[in-house]
């Protein structure tokens, strides 16, 4: 079983030239991508990876390094030492070296100027360094930005390091800078450094690699990229954004609301703007739908066109407050929660309203009834989900695994898997507000009647399903003890 690794060494010295410019005259680490400073990007995905303690090798400019992470309130809580190397002209190897003192057994070695997917730490967390390295590489060689730039690597048999470098011609696969590594690289770099004078980082893992100590990881479809330049730091942002699509989203979202609200956290990601903003902003709009559809009357049939569209506008926004909890490492439990209820009652709010604006154009009680039909049903079961979210420590519905989702087939499950795009929010809000606006108000009242409805049973479907097999549990539990 291998180790858990919790310690990180950072190599923030170089001089970065190639990216520092009129237009951009900070250090390469304090280069803000997504957001974020590339020093402060790398230590919370490392940080997100498990890693605790940190080794930052610094050089150049390494005093405004250093204060920029010690300002980080969202760092505080982490093991932080500055190693100055006073030799950051040399190869990157001499930068490695200046971390030994303060590292015991195995850690993780990553570069201040490349943007991972924390996915690469989990993977190399279950790949031991086996008393050499094991070196995270991409070999999705068509996705590679720069090549010319890249260190490239030739892998050998059982996934071995052949070689190594940014002149190889003849290669496999890249370095994407982020390597588990045992203190035996410690020893590689001083003896090529005592003999030469000077090593690089790859230089130390050849040395690793002739006697069968370097490895490889593939990381599959995980993502990274390294900043040299103002180009690469634009694709940098274009993959982070990429990265911000959840596999989850159905096509409403990828398609529609993701461009909306990727758009706004472009934005907004440089200012002091959280995660809770945009959720409160979202639930403005979406409380003032609900009040101006509410409002219409046969002179003001804009109105309902007006709120069908602030509630569209609601929903393209509620995807900001996860991107920007994502772009910058702000996810907290209070921000989950309080996007779920906002969305309950952006939702059940908008219903009931528009079921009293039909009743009130119309002057039939029905649309009224289906309207509250919906609100009530709607917050009975957003109290059951509670329950179950609180007893799960989850704040989101996404959380919960429904019965047609545990390999349930009968034919009412059947139905609500083939379905169940219908009660996401983003296809929900799209469709209501194409109904309003295509002159179908009452239609729309009523799919949200019959959408609340599916979700009741299915629900009190699930809760069933959940107590027989308890109850299947206990028994067996009881029958093994006597």
């Amino acid at each position: 079983m291998s180790t858990h690794v919790e310690q990180a060494v950072i190599l923030a010295a170089g001089l970065g030239s190639r990216i520092r410019s009129n237009e951009q005259p900070l250090p390469k680490p304090l280069v803000r991508v997504g957001g974020l400073t590339l020093i402060e990007r790398t230590i919370l995905t490392a940080k997100a990876g498990g890693v605790k303690k940190f080794v930052i090798v610094t050089g150049f400019a390494g005093e405004l390094v250093q204060a920029t992470v010690a300002g980080n309130p969202a760092l505080s809580d982490l093991d932080i030492t500055f190693v100055k190397n006073e030799r950051y002209t040399l190869k990157n190897g001499v930068s490695v070296l200046c971390a030994r003192p303060h590292i015991r057994g195995e850690f993780f070695l990553m570069m201040a100027d490349h943007i991972v997917d924390r996915a690469i730490f989990q993977k190399l967390q279950r790949e031991p360094a086996r008393g050499g390295l094991v070196l995270a590489v991409d070999r999705k060689l068509d996705t590679i930005f720069d090549m010319d730039d890249a260190t490239k690597v030739k892998i050998g048999d059982r996934e071995s390091i052949a070689e190594i470098g940014k002149a190889l011609t003849d290669f496999d696969a890249v370095d994407t800078g982020v390597f588990r590594c045992d203190p035996a690289l410690f020893d590689a770099l001083s003896s090529f450094y005592e003999q030469n004078g000077d090593a690089s980082l790859s230089e130390g893992v050849q040395t690793l690699a002739r006697s069968g100590k370097a490895r490889v990881a593939d990381i599959g479809d995980a993502w990274w990229q390294d900043v040299d330049d103002l180009p690469s730091r634009k694709i940098a942002e274009q993959v982070l954004f990429a990265s911000l699509t959840k596999k989850s989203d159905g096509p409403v979202s990828r398609h529609i609301n993701r461009r909306f609200s990727k758009t706004l956290t472009r934005l907004v990601m440089n200012t002091s703007i959280v995660p809770n903003h945009m959720t409160a902003l979202g639930l403005v709009l979406g409380i003032a739908a609900a009040v101006v559809t509410a409002m219409v009357t046969p002179a003001s049939l804009w109105l309902l066109a007006l709120g069908a569209v602030l509630y569209q506008v609601s929903s393209m926004i509620d995807g900001c407050d996860g991107e920007i909890a994502r772009l910058k490492f702000l996810h907290s439990s209070t921000g989950e929660w309080f996007d779920t209820i906002s969305d309950d009652v952006i939702n059940l709010g908008y219903q009931l309203a528009l079921g009293f604006a039909m009743y009130r154009l119309s002057g039939e009680k029905l649309w009224l009834n289906l309207g509250v039909g919906s609100f009530v049903i709607g917050w009975f079961v957003a109290g059951l989900l509670y329950k179950k979210l609180i007893a799960s420590g989850k704040g989101t519905h996404l959380a919960l695994e429904w019965s047609f989702q545990k390999g349930e087939k009968n034919l009412f499950a059947r139905f609500c898997e083939r379905v169940e795009f219908m009660a996401r929010r983003d296809f929900y809000a799209l469709a209501l507000m194409v109904l309003v606006l295509a002159g179908l108000s009452k239609f729309a009242v009523l799919m949200s009647f019959v959408t609340v409805t599916l979700i009741f049973v299915q629900w009190t479907l699930t809760a069933i399903s959940e107590a027989a097999a308890g109850r299947r549990e206990n028994d067996e539990t009881s029958q093994n003890v006597a």
